[in-house]
């Protein structure tokens, strides 16, 4: 029986060319429906800000919960059950949890309106709930407790974490609420320090135990020894790519914006999603190393690809002069449509109606596929 093949599930092609299909499809529609489709000033002042706060309840679902209680690998799913009841519960729950985060923000604590706020608080939320829910694998409670009370205790940890730097280190100095009560006049002022997160985000990206890397080369240190060293260099090599390029004089929001997130979406996309496509032959450190070079390589195209296709938002977006550039669409596309897209139709609808691969996942470090 250990060698019987197991039956497709969904339509089109398997393995890669199917997820191939599912990339172009999800990029046409997310640049249609959420760029070219929404006001200018909507998107750049309640979409983009609102939206962090969702990217935490997925990642808490996901990352924290396992998907529990309706998709895999905490929920209740198997092969021979109809995917689209399990996205759509999967769905309704991301969006309850999402409006409840922001009822609760919006009219108990902190009690702000919708806007730039929510953008570098979410920000700060958003780098703590990957950076714990990934790297660390919300140590130690994941394996201890229920799916759902890991996530009530990553929440809490956070919640907790965000809050701290939220107060005691960041100021407000040159936005429009400076000198207003939520300004903490900290040491780090949250403008360059959003910059700093999202260089973070992808530098634990790639050294994380599931992409690019594959958590290569701390792969000996076990947990949580492996989850501090990944922590610690990524920050490092962030404070490096982040100080370094606006020291040379590179534009803010083009180094965070537009190479920062795209090494963040890629990472994600080329290691979870395409499987290290041409390079699986490879293991350990040499797999790691080529997987490095490839995202940056398709990051690179990414860009350009993108300056292309948002080139007409960006113009409609100067015309209003709204706070917002073409790298500020470029972050939006990557981490506010495109990643949790994929997120959401591979962990919540199993790639439905498109075929389900078999198997999921990254393949293995340490095997030659």
């Amino acid at each position: 029986m250990g060698n019987e093949k197991q039956a497709k599930i969904g339509i089109g092609p398997e393995g890669r060319l199917g997820g191939l299909i599912q990339f172009i499809v999800l990029t046409i529609l997310g640049v249609l429906c959420f760029v070219y489709a929404v006001p200018p000033d909507l998107l750049v002042l309640k979409l983009l800000p609102a939206i962090l706060i969702m990217l935490i309840a997925e990642g808490h679902l996901v990352l924290i919960g396992d998907c529990f209680p309706c998709a895999p690998p905490a929920g209740n799913w198997t092969p021979a059950m109809s995917r689209v009841p399990v996205g759509i519960k999967m769905t309704v729950l991301w969006g309850v949890f999402t409006f409840l985060i922001l009822l609760f923000m919006r009219f108990v604590y902190p009690q702000w309106p919708v806007g730039p706020l929510y953008l570098w608080f979410g920000a700060i939320g958003f780098w703590c709930t990957l950076l714990y829910g990934k790297n660390w694998n919300t140590w130690p409670f994941k394996g201890r407790l229920h799916p759902w009370g890991t996530m009530a205790a990553g929440f809490v940890v956070v919640m907790v974490v965000t809050i701290l730097v939220w107060n005691l280190l960041t100021n407000l100095d040159g936005t429009p609420v400076a000198n207003t009560p939520m300004d903490h006049k900290g040491p780090l002022n949250v403008n360059w320090l959003t910059g700093y997160i999202v260089w973070a985000i992808a530098w634990f990206f790639i050294f994380c135990p599931v992409f690019v890397t594959q958590g290569w080369p701390f792969t000996k240190w076990g947990h949580p020894g492996a989850a501090m060293g990944q922590t610690i260099l990524s920050h490092i090599l962030a404070l490096i790519c982040w100080s370094g390029s606006l020291a040379i004089g590179v534009s803010p929001s083009f180094s965070f914006g537009a190479v920062a997130s795209s090494i963040v979406t890629w990472s994600l996309l080329y290691s979870w999603h395409f499987q290290f496509w041409g390079i699986t032959k490879l293991t350990g450190g040499a797999r790691a190393i080529a997987a490095i070079i490839v995202v940056f390589v398709i990051s690179a195209v990414w860009i350009a690809i993108c300056n292309v296709i948002l080139g007409p938002a960006a113009a409609a977006v100067a015309a209003m002069k709204l706070p917002a550039d073409i790298n500020i669409l470029i972050i939006y596309l990557n981490l506010c449509i495109l990643a949790p897209a994929f997120i959401a139709h591979n962990a919540f609808w199993l790639r439905w109606p498109l075929t389900l691969p078999t198997p999921p996942g990254t393949p293995p470090p340490d095997q030659s596929v």
